[in-house]
């Protein structure tokens, strides 16, 4: 089985000038960064890090978090990725949690990690990446010179954890789902033969954040795995990124839902050039029906739907590119994956009937960091218990219908909001949905429509209301409309529904 760290140094070898990374106007060859990689990799071991020791890479999106994550994947080291977002406090919760020894990070995000520093009695190392570093610290513009182009790659187990993704803490306190060397080459090798990507071809837009598994497992390691060039932008923003999908012939993008729902808001034919784009999926959340349709006919590419998680290193079912696809799935298991309908005891479910999803195979991860509790709460003989509520059909076609904590429970009636959120996202006036249940004394929750409404359109409550009555079961109709300019998103651009319930019950 290769690794990552055996990975890059063979691409690098084969194609040592292809562009790996366009970021800001710079190119880093595969050559480049292989060697940026190998020079971190033995500073590293001179500090002491070693197969097995966590690293933290504090870091926005950019080249810098890419080239820590493969300089750990060449010792065998755990990598830590932390977004940049985070202020002292949460680094304080992760840096405990890890007992991380080292970590690395930009000159702007110096002072958080000081805040931290006597909470962290671990922490003996700071590498800062752009100037100068504490007198603790390590300034790398200085240090990385002195040290050789090449490092040999530390020969793992295939059980050996490679990377510690923390949960994006939408439903609850951001827990560490450890990723084997095994899974996540099994993940990232079933999705190129599932999306098809052709070697030495491939341009992939990577929009995501790499902090996240989504952003450094299903795009980077993915587009590493085949041999393509990533552009990477450090946040987020609509405009730029068609620009650059232009400017770079992009072939391939992956997003979250309410990442499709902008770039479709600020697509303009007449200046954003796609022609060579082949292929989007859509994953993180269910996504609209008619914002994949709106979206395919708009850009001319097929949009997939996917399912995945942190906890199975990327994507453990999409939608086929070529083969049968059904309206509101997200398609059938790919690679090794194997995915059951369970109920609460963990017994298997027949076809049709609503239950947790639960996923076995490669792909699966090693369970949750420092956590036995939720590790075996989670990761049962079964498989991995995901906390979705789905559905299988006759020909293994896997429907999402939401998570378990986002049920809404109306008068003993089950509201599955992602539902609710497809019939609102379908009217021509809504831009983005959320659906979330606020409490009521009499029926136990009632559920509230959210709406972004698209530019240079309007809107009322009562005709949104009354589009959904003609659409949905009455107890499924919102009781309520409410209308924000933007929602509250994670790092990741998931939708914050907490915050919004909070605020709603707030007014």
């Amino acid at each position: 089985m290769q690794t990552l760290g055996m990975m890059l140094q063979d691409v690098a070898r084969w194609f040592p000038d292809k562009p790996f990374i366009i970021f800001e106007g710079a190119v880093i060859t595969y050559a480049d960064f292989n060697r940026q990689a190998a020079r971190l990799a033995g500073l590293l071991s001179s500090l002491g890090v070693e197969k097995g020791t966590p690293v933290g890479l504090y870091f926005p999106s950019c080249p810098d978090i890419a080239i820590g994550y493969h300089a750990c994947q060449k010792l065998g080291a755990i990598a830590v990725p932390i977004s940049a977002a985070y202020k002292s406090q949460e680094l304080e919760r992760l840096g405990q949690s890890t007992g991380m020894p080292v970590l690395i990070c930009r000159q702007g995000s110096v002072p958080a990690v000081e805040a931290a520093r006597l909470s962290l009695p671990a922490l003996r190392h700071l590498l800062v990446t752009d100037g100068a570093a504490p007198a603790w610290g390590y300034a790398l513009e200085d240090e990385l010179s002195r040290w050789p182009d090449r490092f040999e790659p530390v020969a793992v187990d295939p059980e050996d954890i490679a990377a510690i993704f923390f949960t994006s803490g939408t439903t609850g306190m951001p827990k560490g789902a450890m990723q084997s060397h095994r899974s996540v080459y099994h993940a990232i090798r079933d999705m190129q033969s599932h999306g098809g990507f052709r070697w030495n071809q491939e341009t992939f837009m990577c929009a995501l954040p790499l902090f996240n598994n989504f952003g450094a497992t299903v795009m980077l390691d993915g587009c590493l795995y085949a041999a393509g060039t990533t552009i990477l932008i450090e946040r987020w923003d609509s405009s730029a990124i068609l620009s650059l999908m232009t400017e770079h012939r992009a072939t391939f993008f992956a997003g979250t839902p309410t990442m499709f729902a902008y770039l479709l808001e600020a697509y303009d034919p007449a200046i954003h050039h796609l022609e060579r784009l082949r292929l989007c999926v859509a994953g993180g959340a269910p996504i609209p029906p008619d914002v994949m349709a709106r979206f395919a006919t708009a850009f001319g590419v097929p949009l997939l739907n996917g399912y995945g998680a942190s906890e199975l290193c990327g994507f453990c079912a999409t939608e086929s590119l070529d083969g049968l696809r059904k309206p509101g799935s997200v398609g059938t298991a790919i690679g090794g994956a194997a995915i059951r309908i369970v109920d609460d005891a963990g017994n298997p479910l027949p076809c049709g009937e609503p239950g947790e999803i639960c996923v076995s195979g490669d792909l699966a991860g090693a369970g949750y960091w420092r956590d036995s509790e939720t590790t075996g709460a989670a990761f049962t003989p079964q498989g991995w218990r995901s906390g979705d509520i789905g559905k299988l059909d006759e020909d293994g076609f896997l429907f999402v219908l939401d998570r378990k904590k986002d049920v809404i429970i109306t008068g003993g009636s089950n509201i599955f909001p992602a539902e609710v959120e497809a019939v609102l996202s379908s009217h021509p006036s809504v831009s983005l949905a959320a659906v979330v249940g606020i409490p009521d004394p009499l029926k136990g929750e009632l559920a509230v429509g959210c709406i972004v409404i698209r530019s240079e359109s309007a809107v009322s409550e009562e005709i949104l209301i009354s589009y959904c009555k003609e659409r949905l079961a009455s107890y499924k109709v919102p009781r309520r409309i409410q209308f924000f300019e933007e929602f509250p998103l994670g790092p990741t651009g998931k939708i914050l529904k907490k915050d919004i319930q909070q605020r709603l019950c707030s007014v």
